[in-house]
């Protein structure tokens, strides 16, 4: 099963493209897409270092190898890992 977003990356990036434009503030924006002005912050900050690309999702978990594991595993138990 996919991840699904509540916004899309289209409304995703051109709320960050209307934010660069000075088309409107976080919070107008925010309104504009129904969501919160936090989130719309955490977008541009994204976008911006991103860039589009910042918003593609993944249709599925990340998968690590029989051999990744087992080798994160000796390395708790030898304790080059410390546990916080």
């Amino acid at each position: 099963m996919g991840r699904k977003t509540k916004h899309s990356k289209e409304i995703k990036i051109q709320a960050c493209k209307n934010y660069e434009k000075g088309n409107g503030s976080f919070e107008s924006i925010a309104k504009s897409v129904e969501a919160d002005e936090a989130s719309v912050r955490r977008w541009y900050l994204r976008y911006k270092e991103h860039g589009p690309s910042a918003f593609e999702t993944s249709n599925r978990n990340s998968s690590y190898s029989k051999e990744f594991k087992l080798s994160v595993v000796e390395e708790y138990v030898i304790g080059k890992v410390q546990n916080t």
